[in-house]
This record gives structure tokens, C-alpha cells and sequence, in this order.
């Protein structure tokens, strides 16, 4: 029992005496002398002192070390504490010492028993910091405070605190110090862990005048600032400030080290709620001191780890702090954005202005971000609105000069663009921004499309809450609305001068290209503001900045103008010239009055079926009239055609509501006709309806005739633009706004895109029959002329033998190349100048490009490091393993074989790749005489040798990357790219090609979506055939079969036939997976089966013949049966369950495209996974009921 009780060691002290002194009781610490005498002897009993006391005997010295010192401070704290504990013991009754047993251990003939041990007020703690100040000079008292890291050790309260701190101040130097911070936050990991949190816990809640964290200079007092609001608030001079906040000591949770240290003990599973209840005193009492420090200390940890030459093991140490309490960062974060970046009545932080201040000192990009954070979290866009508007207020209450500064920087910098125009329309109503400019700008920085369609989303969610600005009503003179009007005008405005070639852009993820969507907004939002109009359409600033009249006015005037048409009080005529002054005029009021006639008569477009006669007739006129004289333009001129064209479609002699509506188109369309050479591809509709045709011949030889007269001048005309009316619309955008049914014949994307009219091949389909002129020879298609003299090259000049040089030498070059390495070369170059004359070059330039080069591309470095060798010597040698290469892509290019041929088309593209090192990549061109690699991309798209072709310019451009000269934006790089992206848009082409140029795209890095089109160069090429094509891929159009031509019934018709009706081999069966029938194998022996288990008769008509053709169609009829239900359960619970992992997982990361990119690979595999899993059962239930309908069906109609 004596040895455990005295265990610990006497110079670290131990718990051993720690003990004896509770047990000796307060008696011991009557006097210094006394309690000298005791600690003497007790350390000089315990193990481990008896040894050295002997020499310190003599000299008095008492032999404890910072161990000890730090347990003895610990105690006499703890037990100075006691009585605001209610007198409880803090000592270990197991390891007490009787008083009896203390004397005889140390032979001592004090009366130790004397004192009364029962009050712990007795302990004389002056006593105890007089004896404590003897080992001032003779320890080290850092590493006494790093010394308090032992197992008993814990901080019960701020009294303890107190005289913990007291006693360690007074016996290191006199009371002139206080505990050093960084033994206990910040050099190393404690073990006693708790221990640690209750010290910082209590450091934190007592006052600066008992312990006053040691910030540094700089960043961490202006952190601790942040809480600290100025008395003078003119503007004057500095003045004394005042705590904004109850927290006793904010510098704690400003000192990095500290802050590091309680995330750090947060990561403890069972020290994270403690740890997380300190930092949430910090929140509640000072919010602004955690949000700048947190963020702060971030950031430094970042820049730290960005350091050039960081040792690796610093390196993994600044790793670790940086990933310190990760999830509590996140809870912290996700609670003080909405604090300051919201309004909050609940909770209102008492100085926002200086910490939103500081916070922008330390990272503009953060205040972004959280402003970005608080506005995605709510749902609606009124609640949207209105934090934005306190965000706004905040960062101009909080910044200097934020109006032309942070103001911008914030609106500019957000990547999320709902919160960039919600925050721009609000600065927009508040006179702080232009919103015209900034839609400029922002088009100049991430493009026209992507300005595009962020505009087209953003009105798509708010176009209905539009306001005036004047209706508004704000906090002060703020406007607060979700959509002005003006700002809404803005948008659209913008939306209708975008181009052809950007509106045909396909929106990402749909099957929609911008001009539809545009389209569908435009029209709503005209419907519902009709007065808008004047806005959108109105060139005058002043105009636009105008309030519009009141709606009911407007509505009245306008309702009376039509009043006075249809009493015949005006003409339509004398209208339209009433409405073409309207239109220009500088009033507001007639713009409005304009703006309103012409959304009236198109939304009355749906009633003209019910209209009399003679109402009709004038509406019609009317409606043609506005087309004819300009009245309206853009895509409300698509729209007006659209109306005419679905008029004139309807049977005149079906019904009277139908025969209405035709007569309606009539009249419109005899006041425009004049106009229709505008729109050829218009006309190709109108002269293909049938009834019209028997009819209303004289119109439709009008028409034709206009067309061939289109048609004629298009074929002189050297101008490659579409057909541009006064109004500013394009033949392509007519198409557009008529629902896609114009195509285009030189683009394969439908919407907005530029058409042609200078070639016969973009002539309209309804004007061929006209023309009297001998119809064109089809121009067939070709591969070879024009390719250069690498393709064309005589053949004798290929097959021309090169001068070998004898075979001793020959042998001696083969085994200098068989033994070249990378190491090596600048050795083996050297060896080839003394056996290898310069005449033999083209010989090796043919050997090393057909034996080396063409089958091992992993080399081409190598051979490239060797051939610099050379030097001047090998410059010949360049040119004939150029010339060698060109010789050698002809006769692949030329080979039958390529098409089909893998290892041919690797042989092609190992050269391309090769021939792009050599001369791209060192500035060096391929001159169009000897390879047109734009050609070659045309002619392979003709002739189906994409598939070889592709890869071999691919190979040759990625050689660019490397050069000085070549790299883009050259112009003849990006012209070839250009043709690289048409024919990626191609309908039906192959992933492998489509593949290659991505790869391409990625190593030059370039977007594919910012190369330009070239679909006016491809529209002149001729079209391929894609049957039978080996660039094409017809899945698409299989999949698009109709399924009624797989249903059982007239599957099962066709195999109770014998097949009648299905398909000969020239024509295969379209199924799902294509040639799906090659891919199933019956095994003969079923036959017999049939004949045990029937009994022989109906196995004569279950044959094998039958098998094969029902098993396909059974499993392509369970394929198209089961495959929607599971991909939709399948990526409706990937989608759930990816949210909730990646939003966790990505709480914290800044790129919000990793985290987007993240996402969509866990969706698509978890999917796909999923799928696979929950579909075998159900398809292979659905596959034995549907081939049991078909076999029985074949065996009831045989029977």
C-alpha cells in the first residue's frame, strides 16, 4: 500500500505529495519555514529523491522540478477554492496517508495534528506563493504551465482560476506575469484533454483585468475590434470605444491560437458538445469576434499550405489544422450567416457595420459568398428580394465608398446569377446602378448565351410580381421590389437583339434551344404587361425611365379605337397610320395606347372563330395591315405569321368555326403578300397546303413566282446574310418563332439560326416545281481531289525506293535503335554522325517513320530528343521523315481498308499525332499543297471516313498546345475547330468521334462551346448517307420507332405466320438495342423439350425459327415495358440521396463546380447501379409473360 500511495516520482511530485500535504492538513502552512521544511523532507522520503537529496540537503534546496511545481499550484488553487465549493474534499481517499504513518516515514517530531484539518480556509496561500517564488530563477515556467498536461488536473471554476493564475504569477516572477499562452493552446496536443478545455473555458469567461489573452499585433486586435463600437459617430476624431456585446473577455475567441485549439478538442467525440458549448458562448455573446476569426483563421491556414519548399511534414501539419474541427466550423457558419446577412428581429447583433467592415479587410470574396448563402436558403423570391435589399443597406452602411466599389464587386463577383440580378435590379431601383450597362458588362464577361439564358430563367421565376418603381414601397426612400418594370423592359429588350446563331444555342440538360424559351417569356410577359411594350420597344432612355399611365385608361382608349373600326367611324387603314404615329411618338400615353391595341388583337386571336362576318373581314385587314406596314417587329412578327399560317391551315369547308378562321387568314395575308419574298421558307409552308393549292391558284403562282424570283437573285448574290426586312427579322427567327416548323436546311440545330438564300440547296421545297430551268445534277461525293500531295501524289512517285546503305552499316543503325533510350540519345546521336552518311537520310527517315513512329507513339519523345541530338547534322533527316510521313497517311487514306480496319486507323493516327509534334509544336506549318486538313474533315464527312479522319487531324492539332505560333486563338486553328464543332453537332454521329474532339477541346484548353460554328461551310458540303455508314450510329431513330410496331398483338400476328410479317434481313427489325436478334442464341434441344412436356403434336409449330423470332421481340417488349418505371425510381432515390451526402460533404468547399461535378458522377453511377439492380427480376417476369403471349398466339392460330 505505501509503495502505491508514494508511486509517482519526488521530482515531478506525483500525486505522492500531493497527498502527504492534504493529509498533513493546513498545519503545514502556518509559516514559511514550516512548509519548507516540509516539502524538504517529503521529497526527499518519495522514491526517486533520496539520491539527490544528499547534496541539496546541506544547501536547503528543496529538489522539485516543473512537475511538481505544477501539481503543488493545481492543489493549493483547488484547495483555496474550496470554500465556494461548500468545504468538499478534492484528495484521493485510496492513496490518504494516516498522520501517524507521515511522522514515522519522516522521523519527524512536529505535531502535525495540532492544526485543525477540517476548515480549508486555513491553508495560508501566501505561505505558499512566498515558498513557490524560491524556484523563480532555478525552473523553466513555461514548461511549468505546460506541466499542468496530467490526469487530475481540471479547472472547476473561475475561482480556482483566480488563484491558479495568482499563484503561477506570483512564484514565476513576482506577480509581474501571467500564464503564458502558448503551453497551454498552442505547442502540441495535451493528453488530459478535458483538462485543457476546462482551462480555456475558464480563461474565457473571466475579465481581461485576470487574464488577458497576448494578441499579436495586426490581425488579431483588429479581429478582437470588430466587437468594439465607436462612441463618436460625426465622423471626427477617434474617441474611447464601448464592448457592443456582454462577452467578459472577446480577445480570447480573436486569438488564433486559442480558437485553433477549441476546434481542434471539438474533433474529441466526447469533448465536441463541451467544445461546441464554449465557442456557442462566444456566438451568443460576441458573434462578430468568432465570425471574423473564424473566417481569418481559414484563410491563413490556406496560404499556408500554398507555400513553395513546405518540408512535408510541416506541410501535414498545416493539413491538420486546416481540417480541424471541420463540422463545427460548419455549424458555426451556417448559424452567423443568417445573423448578419439577414434581417433577424429575434436576434439583433449590436455591431454588424464593424464587422461586415472588418470582414471585407479580410476577405471580400467571403462577404460574396455568405451574402450569396443567406439569399439561396429562402424559398420564396419576395424573401429573396428583401434580404438582398438588407445586404445591400448593410454593405453600404459598413464600407466606404461602397456605392462604386464593393457595391460592384459583389454584384459582379457571385457565380450564383439569381442572386447577381436580384441584387442588380434592387441597385438598378435605387438609382445605384444601370442596369443596361451591367447586362453589357456581364454579357463581356461569361458570354452572350450565358447571359442569355440566366435572364430567361430569372424572368421565368419573377416576370409575375413585376412592379412599378413608383408603386413601391421601401424603408426610407428604398425601393424594395422583387421586378420593376423598367428592369423587366431591360431584359426584354436585351433578349430581342440577341442573335440567330446564339438564340439556336440547345439549353443544357433539354431538348430546347434559348429562342423557344425566349420565345415563351416574351409572349407571357406581353400578355400579362401589355403597357410593356412601350418599354421594350422604345429607344428613348427618357421613355423607358417614364412611368407608364394607369391600365384602365390605357384599356379604355384602346377599346375605344376599336369601337370606331368596327362601326366603320375610321378605316383600318386610317387606324394603322393612327398606330405608326403611336408608335413613335414621344408620349408615353400613345406608346402605351399602341402597346396595348396590339397585345388586345393578339389575344383576341383565339375568339375569331365566333366574330361575324364583316368584324372578321376587318380584323383580318387590320391584322395584315400591322404586318405590312412594320407596325410590329422581332419575335412579335413570328408571332403574327405563325397566327396567319395556322389560319390559313384550317379547312375552309370542314366547319363554320374552321371556315372562319380561314377566311380570317385570307384577309391577312392579301395585304403582306407583297412583303413574302422576305421569308421564302414562309412561303414553302403556305404554297404545301394543300387546299389553298386547289382553290387559290392565282395566289400561290404569286407566291411561287416571288419565291423563283427569291430564288434568282439569292443564286447572284454574293452576301451570305438571310434576308433582312426593315423590321429587323430574319427569315431564321420567323422560323424560329413558328414553333421549329421552318427548318433550315444549312444547320442541323433548329431555333435561331442564320440561314443562306445564296445557294440552291436553301431554296424553298414549294418553289422547285417552278422553275424552268433543267434540274441540277446531285453532286456526288469524292474523297482525294483537293486533299494536297500527300493524298494525290502519283503513285509512282510513292513507290520510289530509297538509296539503303550497305548492310554492315545497315546493321549497325537498326542496333543503334533498338538500344536508343531517353538517357541516351545525345550518345547514340553522336555514334550515328560516324557511321551514317547524310544520303541515306531518306532511307532512315522511311525506316524510322514505318518501323518506329507509326507503331510506337509511346516513343515519339524519345525520337524526338534524338533527332534534336542531331543538331545541324540531322536537319536533312527532319525533312525526309517528314516527307516519309506524308507518303505513308496517303496510302491510309487511300486504303480500302480504313473504314474497317482498327489497326490501320492506329497507324494514322500515331502519325497525325507525330506530325503534330514535329511541325506544330515547333512552329513549323502544314502547308495546305501538301495536306488540307480542313478538306479532309469535309471530304471524310461526304464519303463516311470520319471515323478514321477525325482522329488523325485531332492528333495533328494536339501539337499545338506546344507551340508559340499555332496555340490558339490562331486562325487557322480555330477555323479547323470551328469545323470540329459543327460536325460534333452532327444528329447520329458516333461517341468515338464526338469523343475525339472533346479529348482535343480539353488538351488545347478551349470550350466547345465557345468555338464558333462553321454550319454554313458544312451545309455546302454534300450530305451523307447514314445507312450502312460507319460514322453513324441510327440508335436514336431505332429508339424513336414507334412501339405500337412491337406490340404483342402484331408481334404475335406475325409469329403465329411463320414470320409473314416480319422483316427480311436487307431491313432488320428496330429494337431498342440494335440488332438486338444477333445477340440471342436458342439452344436446339428446346425443341425436345417441347415434345416431352406436350406430348408431341404442338411442338411441330413451337420451332426454332419461331424462337428466334419471338425471343427479341419478348425482350425488347420487357425493355420498353420496365425501362421508364425503374430509371425514374432509379434516379429519383440517386438524386435524394446524393443531395444529402454532397451537401454534407461540401458544406465547406469554396468551388461550387466541384461540388456540382461531384454530384452528377454520384447520380449517374449510383443510378445506374440501382437500376441494374432493381430491374432483373421485373425484367425477367416481363420476358417470360410477353414470349408466353407470343408463343401461345402462334400456337392457337396453327391450330
Amino acid at each position: 500500500m505505501v509503495s502505491e500511495a508514494l508511486s509517482s516520482p519526488a521530482t515531478d511530485g506525483g500525486p505522492g505529495i500531493v497527498n502527504i500535504l492534504m493529509d498533513l492538513g493546513p498545519a503545514c502552512t502556518s509559516n514559511a519555514g514550516t512548509f519548507r521544511d516540509a516539502l524538504r523532507l517529503i521529497t526527499q522520503k518519495l522514491p526517486g529523491g533520496g539520491k539527490s537529496s544528499n547534496s541539496s540537503s546541506s544547501s536547503g534546496a528543496i529538489p522539485l522540478k516543473e512537475g511538481g511545481i505544477a501539481r503543488l499550484i493545481h492543489f493549493f488553487a483547488a484547495v483555496g477554492a474550496r470554500t465556494k465549493d461548500g468545504g468538499s474534499s478534492i484528495h484521493n481517499s485510496d492513496a490518504s496517508l494516516s498522520s501517524a504513518f507521515v511522522g514515522v516515514l519522516m522521523n519527524d517530531t512536529t505535531d502535525w495534528n495540532k492544526a485543525d484539518k477540517t476548515s480549508p480556509s486555513d491553508w495560508n496561500l501566501d505561505v505558499v506563493s512566498q515558498v513557490l517564488t524560491d524556484f523563480s530563477l532555478s525552473l523553466h515556467w513555461p514548461l511549468v504551465a505546460r506541466s499542468f498536461d496530467f490526469p487530475e488536473f481540471k479547472v472547476r471554476d473561475t475561482r480556482h482560476l483566480e488563484l491558479l493564475l495568482a499563484l503561477y504569477s506570483k512564484a514565476s516572477s513576482g506577480g509581474k506575469f501571467s500564464l503564458p499562452l502558448e503551453p497551454i493552446a498552442g505547442v502540441g496536443d495535451w493528453r488530459n484533454k478535458e483538462g485543457q478545455l476546462t482551462l480555456l473555458r475558464a480563461l474565457l469567461i473571466v475579465t481581461p483585468s485576470v487574464y488577458k489573452f497576448p494578441l499579436e499585433e495586426g490581425e488579431e486586435r483588429k479581429d478582437a475590434a470588430a466587437a468594439l463600437v465607436d462612441v463618436n459617430s460625426s465622423g471626427g476624431a477617434a474617441s474611447p470605444s464601448l464592448l457592443s456585446s456582454s462577452c467578459p473577455n472577446p480577445g480570447g475567441f480573436a486569438c488564433s491560437k486559442v480558437l485553433q485549439r477549441l476546434l481542434s478538442l471539438s474533433d474529441e467525440p466526447k469533448l465536441h458538445q463541451s467544445a461546441r458549448e464554449v465557442l456557442g458562448m462566444g456566438l451568443q455573446s460576441c458573434p462578430e469576434i468568432i465570425l471574423c476569426a473564424l473566417v481569418r483563421l481559414q484563410l491563413s491556414n490556406a496560404a499556408a499550405m500554398n507555400v513553395a519548399d513546405t518540408p512535408p511534414q510541416q506541410l501535414a501539419s498545416i493539413r491538420a489544422r486546416a481540417q480541424a474541427g471541420m463540422p463545427l466550423k460548419g455549424e458555426l457558419m451556417r448559424e452567423l450567416i443568417p445573423l448578419f446577412f439577414s434581417p433577424n428581429p429575434k436576434w439583433v447583433v449590436k455591431n454588424p457595420t464593424g464587422a461586415i467592415r472588418r470582414l471585407w479587410e479580410i476577405s471580400p470574396n467571403t462577404v460574396v459568398a455568405a451574402c450569396v448563402e443567406a439569399f439561396k436558403v429562402l424559398p420564396t423570391a419576395e424573401e429573396r428580394a428583401e434580404v438582398v435589399a438588407f445586404q445591400c443597406n448593410l454593405l453600404r452602411k459598413s464600407l466606404p465608398n461602397a456605392d462604386n466599389g464593393a457595391l460592384q464587386q459583389v454584384v459582379s463577383g457571385s457565380k450564383d446569377a439569381d442572386f447577381a440580378y436580384t441584387l442588380a435590379c434592387y441597385m438598378a431601383d435605387n438609382g445605384l446602378l444601370d442596369f443596361t450597362n451591367w447586362l453589357s458588362e456581364r454579357t463581356n464577361n461569361v458570354g452572350k448565351a450565358a447571359v442569355t439564358l440566366q435572364s430567361i430563367v430569372f424572368l421565368t421565376r419573377t416576370y409575375n410580381k413585376a412592379k412599378l418603381r413608383s408603386t413601391a414601397q421601401g424603408d426610407g426612400d428604398s425601393v424594395k421590389l422583387v421586378l420593376s418594370w423598367e428592369n423587366l423592359a431591360s431584359m426584354l429588350r436585351m433578349l430581342t437583339m440577341v442573335d440567330n446563331e446564339t438564340m439556336s444555342q440547345v439549353i443544357p440538360n433539354t431538348d430546347t434551344t434559348l429562342g423557344s424559351q425566349g420565345k415563351i417569356i416574351l409572349e407571357r410577359c406581353l400578355q400579362m404587361y401589355p403597357n410593356i411594350a412601350t418599354l421594350t420597344n422604345s429607344s428613348s432612355s427618357n421613355n423607358a425611365n417614364s412611368p407608364p399611365n394607369q391600365p384602365d385608361e390605357i384599356e379604355e382608349a384602346a377599346n375605344a379605337y376599336f369601337q370606331k373600326i368596327y362601326a366603320s367611324e375610321e378605316s383600318a387603314r386610317e387606324v394603322v397610320e393612327m398606330l405608326k404615329r403611336f408608335k413613335t411618338s414621344g408620349s408615353s400615353r400613345e406608346n402605351d395606347i399602341f402597346a396595348c391595341m396590339i397585345h388586345n388583337l393578339f389575344d383576341e386571336y383565339r375568339f375569331f372563330s365566333k366574330y361575324p362576318e364583316k368584324e372578321l373581314r376587318i380584323t383580318g385587314i387590320l391584322f395584315g395591315l400591322l404586318i405590312k406596314e412594320q407596325l410590329v417587329s422581332s419575335i412579335t412578327l413570328g408571332i403574327a405569321l405563325r397566327y396567319v399560317l395556322e389560319a390559313l391551315r384550317k379547312p375552309p369547308n370542314q366547319s363554320p368555326q374552321s371556315g372562319k378562321m380561314f377566311r380570317f387568314g385570307m384577309f391577312a395575308l392579301e395585304q403582306f403578300k407583297e412583303r413574302l419574298h422576305e421569308w421564302p421558307q414562309y412561303c414553302s409552308h403556305i404554297v404545301q397546303i394543300g387546299h389553298l393549292r386547289e382553290g387559290y391558284a392565282a395566289l400561290v403562282g404569286e407566291i411561287e413566282t416571288a419565291m423563283d424570283d427569291n430564288q434568282s437573285a439569292g443564286s447572284v448574290s454574293t452576301a451570305p446574310t438571310a434576308p433582312t426586312g426593315a423590321s429587323g427579322i430574319t427569315e431564321s427567327s420567323v422560323g424560329s418563332v413558328l414553333g421549329g416548323e421552318i427548318s433550315v436546311p444549312s444547320s442541323s440545330m433548329g431555333g435561331f439560326v442564320s440561314s443562306t438564300t445564296g445557294s440552291v440547296g436553301s431554296a424553298p421545297l414549294g418553289g422547285l416545281g417552278k422553275i424552268e430551268l433543267p434540274p441540277p445534277k446531285p453532286k456526288k461525293a469524292v474523297f482525294g481531289p483537293g486533299l494536297g500531295r500527300a493524298v494525290n501524289a502519283p503513285a509512282e512517285q510513292n513507290e520510289t525506293q530509297n538509296e539503303a546503305p550497305p548492310d554492315q552499316i545497315l546493321d549497325r543503325v537498326q542496333f543503334l535503335i533498338n538500344n536508343l533510350s531517353i538517357s541516351n540519345c545525345a550518345e547514340k546521336a553522336n555514334d550515328l554522325r560516324d557511321i551514317l552518311e547524310r544520303r541515306y537520310f531518306p532511307w532512315l527517315g522511311n525506316y524510322l517513320v514505318v518501323k518506329r513512329i507509326s507503331t510506337q507513339p509511346n516513343f515519339h519523345t524519345m525520337y524526338l530528343c534524338f533527332i534534336d541530338s542531331l543538331g545541324e547534322y540531322g536537319k536533312g533527316l527532319v525533312d525526309a521523315i517528314i516527307a516519309s510521313v506524308y507518303v505513308n497517311v496517303g496510302k491510309l487514306l487511300r486504303s480500302q481498308k480504313i473504314t474497317t480496319s482498327t489497326s490501320e486507323r492506329s497507324l494514322l493516327k500515331n502519325l497525325g499525332s507525330w506530325l503534330g509534334q514535329i511541325t506544330l509544336a515547333r512552329n513549323r506549318p502544314i502547308l495546305q499543297i501538301m495536306l488540307d486538313c480542313k478538306e479532309l474533315l469535309f471530304q471524310g464527312y461526304e464519303t463516311g471516313m470520319l471515323i478514321a479522319v477525325t482522329p488523325f487531324v485531332a492528333k495533328i492539332l494536339e501539337g499545338a498546345k506546344n507551340s508559340n505560333v499555332f496555340r490558339p486563338p490562331n486562325p487557322w486553328l480555330m477555323g479547323l475547330m470551328g469545323v470540329f464543332r459543327a460536325l460534333y453537332n452532327v444528329d447520329d454521329l458516333k461517341m468515338n468521334i464526338k469523343f475525339e474532339v472533346e479529348v482535343l477541346c480539353k488538351n488545347l484548353n478551349l470550350k466547345l462551346e465557345d468555338i464558333s460554328l462553321r454550319n454554313v461551310d458544312l451545309s455546302k458540303r454534300v450530305p451523307p448517307v447514314k445507312e450502312k455508314n460507319p460514322d453513324f450510329n441510327l440508335k436514336s431513330q431505332s429508339a424513336a420507332a414507334p412501339a405500337a410496331a412491337l406490340s404483342p398483338d402484331k408481334t404475335s400476328s406475325g409469329a403465329s405466320t411463320g414470320g409473314d410479317s416480319a422483316k427480311s434481313d436487307d431491313e432488320p427489325q428496330q429494337t431498342v438495342i440494335p440488332n438486338l436478334a444477333a445477340y440471342v442464341q436458342v439452344n436446339p434441344n428446346l425443341t425436345q423439350l417441347f415434345e416431352q412436356v406436350q406430348g408431341g403434336p404442338l411442338s411441330t409449330h413451337i420451332t426454332l425459327d419461331l424462337l428466334k423470332r419471338s425471343v427479341p421481340i419478348a425482350v425488347d417488349n420487357a425493355i420498353r415495358e420496365i425501362i421508364q418505371p425503374v430509371v425514374e425510381r432509379s434516379v429519383s432515390i440517386a438524386c435524394i440521396t446524393s443531395k444529402a451526402i454532397v451537401t454534407k460533404d461540401f458544406a465547406m468547399e469554396g468551388d461550387e463546380n466541384k461540388m456540382q461535378k461531384a454530384a452528377q458522377l454520384m447520380v449517374a453511377n449510383l443510378a445506374g447501379s440501382l437500376a441494374l439492380v432493381t430491374c432483373r427480376e421485373p425484367l425477367h417476369s416481363s420476358i417470360s409473360t410477353h414470349l408466353r403471349q407470343i408463343l401461345s398466339s402462334a400456337i392457337n392460330d396453327a391450330t
